[in-house]
């Protein structure tokens, strides 16, 4: 059996513990790929620092990454604490985690190759977004809304960040029901992504 959860990557760690404890599931899915776990995730399991590169990365995937983290550490916020939490949780609760997301090495490699004006547009979009706060973003953040626009202002993007990772998330929920034939599964992702994504499940 398979449930989604949606959240806006900002839930602090009690709320996300709620969430899954309410659905008290035997295997705990996340929108992560191996590597950000591996980078990200894994040194806050085993205590370790993370990992802290000298150059900053100067994909557009990484300049957009660049941004929220800095926004985040200036509102005391820790971006993604729903999908840290949720590790964390599985791996304190021996639950088996599954990855569910396209690599971020393939999805830099994808964004990369967009058209120069999208590349420019989402640099555009940045500057507005540094006059919000995280918070006012989240909460005031239409997810159908933004992802319309995205598709009709940026179609190669949306392509890539949108379509193609779901296509792969779809695949790798799939790929779970058959692995844990029986078993309730709980996938943590992004609101965002919800509605596309169960209307997908359902025509399997």
């Amino acid at each position: 059996m398979i449930k989604l959860i949606g959240t806006n990557h900002l839930m602090s760690k009690e709320e996300i513990i709620n969430l899954i404890e309410v659905e008290n599931p035997e295997v705990i899915g996340v929108e992560l790929c191996q590597t950000r776990f591996d980078l990200m995730v894994l040194p806050l399991i085993e205590n370790r620092e993370i990992e802290t590169k000298q150059e900053k990365d100067t994909t557009l995937i990484g300049k957009i990454s660049n941004v929220i983290k800095e926004k985040a550490e200036k509102e005391n916020i820790t971006y993604g604490s729903d999908m840290f939490n949720s590790c964390i949780y599985a791996k304190e609760n021996n639950l088996p985690l599954e990855f569910v997301d396209l690599d971020i090495m393939k999805v830099k490699e994808l964004m990369e190759k967009i058209p120069q004006e999208e590349q420019q547009g989402f640099m555009n979009e940045l500057v507005a977004f540094q006059n919000l706060s995280l918070k006012e973003s989240a909460e005031n953040i239409n997810e159908e809304e933004v992802l319309n626009k995205l598709k009709l202002k940026y179609p190669i993007a949306y392509e890539f960040l949108i379509t193609v990772r779901e296509l792969v998330i779809v695949k790798n929920i799939l790929k779970l029901e058959r692995k844990y034939p029986n078993k309730k599964i709980l996938v943590v992702l992004g609101k965002g992504h919800i509605k596309s994504i169960e209307e997908e499940l359902k025509e399997w």
